[in-house]
């Protein structure tokens, strides 16, 4: 795939134009990351010491809740959010995943599996943080990370 750039101080507004030379699956992905990241939201947030912070989604690699708190864990540190798990879930982008009744996380940080006997995935993050997937939700997280 060839990617070119063009820059020119005479554009308005900016616009981004994909060419290809027939419709397929990897430009249909690289369109949803694209349309993701664009229209991600961001999170009012705060840290242990009460002090306000403004998270974009496409920082955070995981969604805990943990002692009936959420926490947002970022590469800069631990956040908690005052919502619900559930309706996080309703505004993430696609390469969120489920892989608990208490954790979303976000593929794009995996940096690999380790595939237990009794059917619980180790995943460890890229910043070698780590949780486990839970046994009822192993069959989406196969399908998603086509495993």
């Amino acid at each position: 795939m060839k990617i070119q750039v063009d820059y020119s101080e005479q554009m308005t507004h900016d616009e981004l134009l994909i060419t290809c030379n027939k419709h397929n699956h990897d430009i249909d992905k690289l369109l949803t990351l694209i349309n993701d990241f664009y229209n991600q939201p961001s999170y009012q947030v705060r840290d242990l010491n009460n002090d306000i912070y403004f998270i974009a989604q496409h920082d955070i690699y995981s969604f805990r809740f943990e002692n009936r708190l959420l926490k947002i864990y970022t590469l800069k540190g631990t956040f908690i959010l005052n919502e619900r798990l559930y309706k996080v879930k309703e505004h993430l982008a696609s390469h969120f995943l489920q892989i608990s009744k208490s954790e979303i996380i976000n593929t794009m940080f995996i940096d690999h599996l380790v595939l237990n006997k009794n059917g619980i995935i180790e995943i460890i993050f890229t910043n070698n943080d780590s949780t486990y997937s839970s046994r009822r939700y192993l069959k989406s997280i196969k399908e998603a990370l086509k495993l």
